[in-house]
């Protein structure tokens, strides 16, 4: 699973920050962000979400420090022994959760020295908040599965697709890592590409 193409509610001008602070191209309206074409709409000025953005597994110091030089992070380095994961979080300007997160052993590019915005992969998770077990069907329905997580308890997260490339599915008002803000339903649009090709989405 790669995420193709995203859209997500919010001011348009956020454009900038992508582009001015963090370096990364971009195309007409949508940030270049490796595999991912990301795409913001001004139809809901309060939407926030939780994406959290690839980088290579052997690269996550250099990335930190890359980060760090361009935003404040909201706490220190998080990891996760179950994921063979690190992650620093930060904020957009719209109020987006942003993580950059590395999973060891994928995605390695071998290099060395400063980090560029061009090794970015993609987008590795998106949080859509809803009816977990109703929004797990409509993604079954084309051929994405579960992986961790568990939509038959409440307030719990789910995630669906693979490791690396991830759909989390939240309860409203399930706090989002590492604010505690509570999740809350907006749009989103995605077109997700799947071994049997690019599959459009709005959820």
């Amino acid at each position: 699973m790669r995420f193709a193409d995203v859209t997500l509610a919010g001011p348009t001008e956020v454009t900038a920050f992508y582009h001015d602070v963090l370096r990364l191209p971009v195309d007409g309206d949508a940030i270049v962000i490796g595999e991912t074409r990301l795409h913001f709409r001004d139809t809901d000025r309060g939407a926030f979400y939780h994406v959290a953005l690839l980088i290579p597994g052997d690269r996550f110091d250099a990335a930190h420090e890359w980060t760090r030089g361009r935003v404040e992070l909201l706490g220190d380095v998080f990891e996760s022994d179950d994921w063979h994961s690190r992650a620093v979080y930060f904020h957009d300007p719209a109020g987006n959760i942003l993580e950059l997160i590395a999973h060891r052993g994928l995605a390695e590019n071998g290099r060395s020295g400063d980090f560029i915005a061009e090794e970015l992969v993609g987008f590795s998770e998106l949080g859509i908040v809803g009816d977990p077990p109703e929004l797990l069907r409509r993604l079954e329905a084309v051929g994405l599965q579960l992986w961790d997580g568990t939509v038959a308890e409440p307030g719990r997260l789910a995630f669906v697709g693979e490791p690396g490339r991830t759909v989390i599915l939240a309860p409203v008002g399930r706090g989002w890592m590492p604010t505690g803000r509570p999740a809350e339903p907006h749009p989103v649009e995605l077109v997700l590409e799947l071994d049997g090709g690019p599959v459009p989405l709005s959820l």
